[in-house]
């Protein structure tokens, strides 16, 4: 029996446009579909369930997300992520009224994403930050560029369940955008577009971790 490729989206309106390009199959791999949920907490339980009821080869998130201020992205971009961290792990301080992150722990360091290199010619590759108050006004860390609300969790269980793991983004707003002006069906046009590309792009078979790892 072939392993399945996991398709992890956070929202059902995320995923019924790629289902309906991919289907359940893309060549000879299975892919098995999974909304996983928003945040960190309904994204971790996710992931360790679809681990538990059948590990996959590979494990893709992918949906869209937020520019953050400093960088040169466009709304145009489809990014893969090369690392993730869960940025509001801090306390708010009543006597500042400032938020304290905890960015210097060991528990709040980003996951890095070993499985990019050799996709790095037919992606630009992002640094993220994960939030589960999507917008929040949290100080920025190590470069950046995209904010969502899944990323870190995923990144985490699959590292540690070791599973092989993707992080597909499009780009719907500027973080500091009114709602009014975030442009998710345009934005979702270009993930599916992306995934059917990203997918295209993989090796054949299903030791991915080896294949894109260069072993």
């Amino acid at each position: 029996m072939i392993p399945s490729i996991l398709l992890l989206t956070a929202t059902e309106l995320e995923q019924r446009p790629l289902r309906a390009r991919v289907g359940d199959r893309f060549g000879d791999r299975p892919v098995r579909w999974m909304v996983g949920g928003m945040g960190a907490g309904a994204t971790g339980v996710a992931v360790s369930r679809a681990v538990r009821e059948g590990r996959p080869c590979l494990a893709i998130q992918a949906g869209i997300a937020g520019i953050l201020p400093g960088t040169s992205l466009t709304l145009d971009d489809v990014v893969l992520v090369g690392s993730d961290r869960q940025a509001d792990i801090g306390a708010w301080r009543p006597e500042t009224g400032r938020f304290e992150s905890f960015d210097k722990l060991p528990e709040a360091q980003p996951v890095s994403c070993p499985y990019v290199g050799a996709l790095k010619d037919r992606f630009r590759v992002v640094a993220a930050r994960s939030a589960n108050s999507a917008c929040s006004p949290l100080p920025l860390h190590g470069g950046e560029a995209v904010e969502s609300m899944e990323g870190a969790a995923f990144f985490a269980v699959c590292r540690d369940e070791g599973v092989p793991f993707l992080q597909l983004r499009a780009l719907s707003n500027r973080t500091g955008d009114p709602r009014s002006e975030w442009r998710i069906p345009e934005a979702l046009e270009r993930l599916t577009e992306g995934l059917v590309r990203l997918l295209e792009c993989l090796p054949e078979g299903c030791r991915f971790a080896d294949r894109l790892l260069n072993r």
